[in-house]
């Protein structure tokens, strides 16, 4: 019997077409698996991803790349590209909270540039200033003078200290300089006029300026707690802070108001993203 009639009487048996049908089916799972081919595992370095990379050299370095330095840049990204394949593949990128932090700041960035921004209309922009007034006013100014009391060199007679020289400026008023009681503190003023509170927030610290604001007006009080140590002060004036017309803060305000649309669209496309699943959770 010839070779032939042999293959033809053993492509009848009924077991050969599921055989056939077998090998082709591994045929494919191993082409469309990573690294399961040649045509899978090609990297290409697209001019796109080139002209990227010699922005981004350029713009570090302020001059073009050698052609060493280009052949670097590839090289590296050939590199990235090798060993993020082979994390993916096994698995590696599942469960790590960096990866899905970064995978979701990158779905955030591609859902904006689906949004749909418009110019607000001036009386959209008036109520949006009249909701947020908080944010458009300006900060309150604040005039006042201060004595420094350092604890360090004054130790357990700091509040008795702090009671005379209190008792002394109260009691001669504008006929004793304030400046000269109390203890040095460098590039600490004794007087300070309309100051912004942020400004003494930086300065003094958000515990005195807080107490500050409370205090009544004209009379020494105190002491009052900072980062240095304790004041004794005496608030002249407290402007408050204003809400200034739109025009003043046009600018601002459509800023402020296209950053509200910006977050109420990504979060609607965030919802429609969520009713494509089914979610379950534990109870609080």
């Amino acid at each position: 019997m010839s070779w032939r009639e042999r293959l033809h009487l053993l492509l009848k048996e009924p077991i050969i077409p599921f055989l056939m049908v077998g090998a082709a089916l591994f045929g494919l799972q191993a082409f469309w698996s990573p690294g399961g081919s040649q045509g899978s595992a090609e990297i290409v370095v697209s001019d796109e991803q080139a002209a990227t990379m010699v922005k981004a050299f350029v713009r570090t370095w302020q001059r073009p790349p050698s052609q060493e330095e280009l052949q670097r840049l590839f090289d590296d990204h050939v590199r990235t590209e090798v060993l993020v394949r082979e994390a993916m593949a096994l698995g590696l990128d599942r469960n790590d909270t960096i990866v899905r932090r970064r995978l979701r700041q990158k779905m955030e960035f591609v859902n904006e540039g689906e949004l749909k921004l418009s110019l607000a209309s001036n009386q959209e922009l008036q109520g949006h200033l009249m909701a947020h007034a908080d944010s458009f006013r300006s900060e309150p100014l604040v005039s006042f003078e201060q004595v420094f009391l350092d604890p360090a060199r004054r130790g357990d007679r700091l509040n008795r200290d702090a009671a005379a020289f209190k008792a002394q400026l109260n009691s001669k008023g504008q006929g004793l300089n304030p400046s000269a009681l109390g203890d040095p503190l460098a590039m600490i003023e004794s007087r300070w006029s309309e100051e912004r509170r942020s400004e003494l927030v930086a300065q003094f610290g958000s515990t005195f300026t807080d107490a500050l604001l409370e205090q009544p007006r004209g009379s020494w009080v105190g002491p009052i707690p900072s980062a240095y140590g304790m004041h004794l002060v005496r608030v002249s004036s407290v402007k408050p802070g204003a809400l200034p017309p739109l025009e003043q803060v046009l600018d601002a305000v459509q800023r402020d108001w296209q950053a509200d649309q910006r977050q109420d669209q990504q979060e609607e496309l965030y919802r429609q993203l969520l009713a494509k699943y089914s979610v379950r959770m534990p109870q609080p």
